[in-house]
């Protein structure tokens, strides 16, 4: 969030403890073979996957401040008790996380934007359900020159020729204007908009401005996206500047529940959502246009 500022981050990348690939970077549990600029399907055959079923299925969305805070495995371990996907932002693959996803049953994969001190830094999508293809994305910070990266994944749903598209994103954050802020968005809208079955769109949008929030609600409203916001009412939320940084869109699914959990091991707290998928008879959806 804004903990430690530009200037302390702009220290942190003189001191050379900050290494930034020259291309975005994929890392998984399972084998990738690269299918197109960007974007991966799995080694595993589709037929040979477990699709997603009509019934409620649980996702969190969570910026991770880096797994660092005391507690933070504990709540982890706690929250995959019942989760079919976690979103994490600020993921860092340390030893103690690539211990904890040995030991678990979550199939998973990661946008590497930056190595800190050697370890990778990203967006990590955890799924009980194996992938059938992702697109990584990555957007560089006007000052500070760390990118932020975006992770879309498809996930095959059973007697459905479609699947659900999951995507999650950590929003660049140091800006004056909205532009970059913008053009970030506009580069996942045009694979929303490819998309013809079920989306779920969540993650840490760094919307602490009335700026940002606009653009963000001018993308998700005045596009053919027909994406709709989950309305959380808590007790507790995570703001920047009175304004909610963390928001789950969706589309084809039904949300039975929605909540924010008040933990202590971040400073964001997880934002938790139980859905059904929709049957496809449902969902009524014709062909966009998405240009030349």
């Amino acid at each position: 969030m804004f903990k430690f500022g530009v200037l302390g981050m702009s220290l942190l990348l003189i001191s050379g403890c900050f290494s930034i690939p020259q291309q975005e970077q994929l890392l998984s549990n399972i084998e990738k073979t690269s299918n197109a600029k960007h974007c991966f399907s799995s080694a595993i055959q589709a037929s040979h996957t477990q699709p997603l079923k009509h019934t409620k299925l649980t996702l969190i969305s969570w910026n991770a401040y880096k797994g660092t805070k005391v507690g933070w495995s504990q709540d982890l371990l706690n929250l995959s008790q019942h989760s079919d996907f976690i979103l994490l932002q600020e993921a860092y693959l340390s030893d103690d996380l690539k211990q904890w996803l040995e030991r678990s049953d979550y199939n998973w994969d990661m946008v590497t934007a930056f190595r800190y001190q050697g370890i990778a830094a990203g967006v990590m999508t955890l799924s009980r359900t194996p992938v059938n293809s992702t697109c990584v994305q990555r957007s560089v910070e006007p000052w500070l020159r760390l990118p932020k990266s975006s992770l879309i994944s498809y996930y095959p749903i059973e007697n459905s020729q479609q699947s659900l598209l999951v995507a999650n994103i950590h929003a660049i954050n140091f800006t004056l204007g909205t532009a970059r802020f913008s053009q970030q968005l506009e580069a996942i809208k045009k694979r929303l908009l490819a998309h013809q079955g079920p989306i779920i769109f969540a993650g840490d949008f760094n919307t602490w401005s009335e700026s940002r929030e606009q653009v963000l609600q001018d993308i998700i409203e005045k596009t053919p996206l027909n994406l709709l916001k989950v309305e959380f009412t808590s007790a507790v939320e995570t703001l920047g500047f009175g304004h909610r940084l963390d928001h789950i869109f969706f589309r084809g699914i039904k949300i039975v529940s929605a909540e924010i959990l008040p933990l202590d091991s971040s400073d964001h707290y997880p934002l938790k959502i139980q859905f059904e998928l929709l049957y496809p008879k449902l969902l009524k959806m014709q062909p966009i246009k998405t240009g030349n």
